[in-house]
Parts: C-alpha cells; sequence; structure tokens
C-alpha cells in the first residue's frame, strides 16, 4: 500500500547536530509530499513547546506526538488527542529525588516544559548544544517550586538531561522503588522517564487508528533508542546514517544523515519518486 503518514523524530534526526536547525531538503520534500495529500507528524521526545517553533518552520505538520508518545495534539483542530501521565504522588517522590541528587532535569506537562528556578542554568548548561540551550531559555517555565506547580498537570515525562554513567543502574534502581516507571534514551547520557508502556510506537499505533491507516502505510525516521520500537513497527521505517545501532537493527532501511538531509532524501526517492 502507498505511504500516507510520515512521521520523524527531531533530535538527531531531522534536525542537524545542533538540535535545532532543519536542512532545507527535509523542508522542501516534506511540505511536497503534504501538497501531494500525504499527513505529515513529528514524533520527538521533546515537550510541545520546544518543537512549535519547528513545526512551525516546517509548515506542513499535522500532528505531533510528543514526549516519546505520552501526550499528541492534532494541530489541524488545535487539540490535544491524549495526555498519559505518571501519578502525582509518584511525580512528586521522584522529582524530590532528582533535586536531592542534583540532577539537571525538567518534567513535561501539558505539552510544556517545567524547570526548577534555582537549577535553571544548570539544566541550560546540560543541554546537548548552546542552541537547544537557547530553546530551554526561551520556550521552557521556570518556576520556584516544581511539584507546587505541576500539582494540577498531568506528568508526561521527566528528562534528564545527564546522568554518569556509574550512576545510572542505581538511580533507576531507586526509581523504581517509588512506582512503575519506563527508562528510555534519545542521546548520550540523557534518561528519560515515563509511565509503563508508553512509547512512540504505541502512539502513533493509536494515531493510525484514528486515521484508519495501517503501518504498512506509514513512514517511520528515527536515530535512537526510543525511536526503535516505531521502526519496527512501521512499514517504511528508515535509520539516519548517524543512528545508533540498536536503531539501524530496528528500521527496515537506511538513510543520509540528519546533517545531510536523511529525511528528505527518502521522502524524495520513495515518496515523491525522485532518483
Amino acid at each position: 500500500m502507498e505511504i500516507q503518514l510520515i512521521t520523524m523524530d527531531m533530535d538527531g534526526t531531522t534536525f542537524q547536530d545542533d538540535h535545532v536547525t532543519i536542512p532545507p531538503r527535509n523542508i522542501t520534500a516534506l511540505r511536497a509530499a503534504a501538497e501531494r495529500g500525504i499527513a505529515v507528524a513529528i514524533t520527538t521526545g521533546r515537550a510541545w513547546s520546544q518543537v512549535q517553533e519547528a513545526a512551525e518552520q516546517l509548515g506542513c505538520i499535522s500532528w505531533a506526538v510528543t514526549a516519546n508518545g505520552a501526550s499528541a495534539l492534532d494541530l489541524t483542530q488545535g487539540e490535544w488527542l491524549w495526555h498519559t501521565g505518571i501519578p502525582a504522588e509518584q511525580r512528586r517522590a521522584m522529582t524530590t529525588l532528582l533535586l536531592k541528587r542534583g540532577l539537571p532535569f525538567e518534567v513535561y506537562a501539558q505539552g510544556d516544559s517545567y524547570i526548577q528556578q534555582e537549577r535553571a542554568e544548570q539544566v541550560i548548561a546540560s543541554s546537548p548544544s548552546p542552541e537547544y540551550g537557547e530553546v530551554l531559555r526561551r520556550r521552557c517555565r521556570f518556576v520556584a517550586d516544581l511539584n507546587d506547580a505541576l500539582e494540577e498537570r498531568p506528568t508526561e515525562k521527566i528528562h534528564i538531561f545527564s546522568v554518569p554513567a556509574g550512576q545510572r543502574a542505581a538511580l533507576v534502581e531507586e526509581l523504581r522503588t517509588l512506582g512503575p516507571v519506563d527508562v528510555d534514551s534519545a542521546f548520550g547520557a540523557n534518561m528519560e522517564l515515563i509511565a509503563p508502556g508508553v512509547n512512540k510506537a504505541a502512539a502513533v499505533a493509536e494515531l493510525c487508528r484514528r486515521l484508519n491507516l495501517g503501518p504498512e502505510q506509514v513512514m517511520a525516521f528515527g536515530d535512537a533508542g526510543n525511536d526503535e520500537a516505531l521502526l519496527r513497527w512501521a512499514g517504511w521505517s528508515f535509520a539516519v546514517a548517524n543512528a545508533s545501532e540498536g536503531a539501524k537493527g530496528a528500521a527496515k532501511y537506511l538513510t543520509a544523515s540528519n546533517e545531510a538531509g536523511g529525511v528528505g532524501l527518502a521522502v524524495e526517492r520513495y515518496v515523491l519518486g525522485r532518483a
């Protein structure tokens, strides 16, 4: 069957290495696909607030699956489709633990990213590029007390920017004493905490159920551990050349790197029919 939905990860896949710039080849190809009636979606680990500018730059995004699938936004209607949250009591305990440990982290809730004000510069400095850090400074909510600010909001994800290798296993074990949680990673030493069963594959499958599409009609792009399930699920799945070995093994095809506009190259070849 023909491709009816294109969905792509952002960091390390659609963005270049600065985690902000989108190669013109990607923009041109995705817009051309959308003009042919193919739906285009973002599937990212980030909060919506952090990729909204990128979606506007692309100019052809109909849906945004965010926070590794914990939330989804229908841009055609301006409505949230769902929020899957970590229970409030568990989130309070996890946030308290991470603040005590002094780790740089943010909490996603209802499309926004929340950072404890007193830790703002530490978190921004821990981002994977200065450009990404400026996105955080511009788009995040800096609050005096995280748990107070999040009290009435479903927590989609807790994102720890960097956890030293020697601390990861013990930290995961301690976090799981506070309640069930899935742990994922998107780049470097980061750690992503989400509700059990939340992932990009499950989220895109739910979106496709609503759109009456099957996996054989989905073209998906990714580069990291949090993309692997989606790359296995989608009928047309592509790992960029800079992807992890796990992502490459999960994908059915390979394309050029994020720096070289690998998303656009594959769309040109497999959707637009250009050699």
